[in-house]
């Protein structure tokens, strides 16, 4: 059966009221044990001395007042050589009391007879054979201020104190009996305090677990529960201003990918995508939610680069082609202090790019066929005068308004020419960082992976160790991909390009090597 709050907090009370009246009632009996017989000892000292003054006075008879002083106890007068004697009837007379019987449990005799003999009080308990019952006794020499002549032994049952320290106990039990009824009530108060307020902090807990952030909790703060209960209550308000700003973040991000030309894929270790905004969707012509694997949707180039970044951790970029699409895919590891966790992806569309480039490419073949034929006119005509072939009347009449368009035409040219250039260029400036040219190599041999396929070259990069300079690293790939693709053109079938190198002092060398001619 599942216990409540309440119950619990009941039957602790309960259980630690028990526990120290029980303590308390075994403590205090034995404390009062004690403290009645350690009071009959002081009493029967009190009584022995009063009578001993009175037996060492000179008078010859024992007044009233020593037989009021032995009532309720045993009184006996012992000499103290008798006591001891080996002949003596304390010793061996069968109607008498035998001290020595008694005094062996508890002092070797000659230590008793040390101690009487030396005028000092002896108390102990024990069983007296002459009144078959156990006996507190009081043992005083006397006379108290003299060499000792005889003992004055006083005693009481000790069956009396048992009897009075056993109706103490009972008056604590009774009174245990009847107080717990009232420890019960305040227990159920105390538990009621405690186990209230415990339930609405639970209830707001829940309302919190499931989105509520408006219920509040009125407890009063002068207490240690009220304070928590005012700690929730400022918990419940800085949740509920943190989840706002997270969705409002979020719902940014969200905007943000929805703008975005490029198509964003997140990824988690397993390779199962975990969010995609609609441009990668539409880059894929395909739906890209729920747990699907990302080797089961996407192209198994793009799948590959994933798959790299989630084994390596190290971000990768390619090219591929995807029904007559372009695409050029930049993966990055996704790290949470160092803990790799997934890898996210942009994807752009470069078709355009692409086809931009061949029409400027096209443009320039187009502008140098163009630049050509005006400088062919002049050169002919110049070539004609020089030679005499026609006159120079005839060349500036006839001729030199035709070169004088030309040259017209030869200014729109370089004119286009210029803003084709400085468009592109937009005041080019190098902008110079750190860079690894291993990692730059392996990107580089990643992007022209396709071409050394296509003419059937392979391909052996020999650098593992980080190469690190200070450069740009467009540039630099610019160059890399130069040579590696020069390597590739004049490399015959079934060779290999190796990529090697060095670092020596402050300089690192890059060396592509084919088995081309040259």
């Amino acid at each position: 059966m599942k216990r409540t709050l309440f119950g619990k907090f009941f039957l602790s009370s309960l259980l630690i009221l028990t526990v120290t009246y029980a303590v308390l009632f075994a403590s205090m009996s034995q404390l009062f044990g004690q403290f009645y017989l350690s009071l009959k000892e002081r009493e029967l000292k009190r009584r022995g001395e009063l009578i001993a003054s009175i037996l060492t006075s000179p008078t010859q008879e024992i007044p009233e007042t020593v037989k009021r002083l032995s009532e309720g106890i045993h009184v006996l007068l012992v000499p103290l050589n008798s006591l001891f004697a080996p002949d003596s009837p304390f010793r061996h007379g069968p109607q008498m009391m035998r001290p020595g019987m008694m005094f062996r449990r508890v002092f070797p005799l000659q230590e008793l007879e040390n101690r009487l003999r030396q005028g000092k009080v002896v108390t102990f308990q024990g069983m007296l054979p002459v009144l078959r019952q156990e006996m507190l006794v009081v043992a005083l020499p006397l006379p108290p201020d003299a060499p000792p002549q005889a003992v004055l032994f006083l005693s009481t049952p000790l069956a009396d104190i048992r009897m009075t320290v056993k109706a103490f106990r009972y008056l604590l039990l009774w009174s245990g009996l009847v107080a717990f009824p009232l420890a019960m009530v305040l227990a159920f108060l105390f538990s009621r305090s405690l186990s209230v307020p415990l339930k609405k902090m639970r209830t707001m807990a829940r309302a919190i677990a499931s989105g509520d952030y408006t219920k509040r909790l009125e407890i009063p703060p002068e207490e240690e529960l009220g304070q928590l209960a005012q700690d929730f209550n400022t918990l419940s308000q800085e949740l509920e201003r943190t989840i706002r700003t997270l969705e409002r973040e979020k719902r940014e991000i969200e905007n943000i990918l929805l703008a975005l030309k490029e198509g964003v894929v997140a990824l988690d270790l397993e390779g199962r995508i975990l969010s995609a905004n609609p441009k990668a969707q539409e880059v894929f012509e395909t739906p890209l939610e729920g747990k699907a694997r990302i080797d089961e949707v996407l192209p198994q180039d793009v799948a590959a680069l994933f798959q790299e970044t989630l084994k390596s951790g190290v971000a990768t970029q390619g090219e591929c082609v995807f029904h007559s699409k372009r695409l050029i895919v930049r993966v990055a590891p996704l790290e949470d202090k160092g803990v790799l966790y997934g890898a996210v992806g942009v994807i752009q569309d470069i078709t355009e790019l692409r086809r931009a480039e061949e029409l400027r490419r096209q443009f320039i073949a187009d502008v140098s066929h163009e630049l050509k034929t005006p400088l062919t006119a002049i050169q002919g005509f110049l070539e004609a005068v020089l030679d005499g072939v026609i006159s120079f009347e005839e060349f500036r009449e006839k001729y030199l308004p035709l070169l004088y368009e030309e040259t017209l035409r030869m200014s729109r040219l370089i004119r286009d020419l210029l803003d084709l250039s400085l468009m592109e260029s937009g005041k080019v400036r190098w902008e110079m960082e750190p860079v690894d040219l291993a990692a730059l190599t392996r990107e580089v041999v990643l992007k022209l992976t396709p071409l050394f396929r296509e003419k059937r070259v392979n391909v052996e990069n020999h650098l593992a160790l980080p190469l690190v300079v200070f450069g740009n690293r467009d540039r630099l790939a610019q160059v890399l991909t130069n040579l590696l693709h020069n390597a590739i053109l004049f490399s015959p079938e079934g060779s290999t390009v190796t990529i090697e190198g060095e670092e020596r002092e402050d300089v690192v060398t890059i060396s592509v090597l084919d088995e081309g001619p040259g």
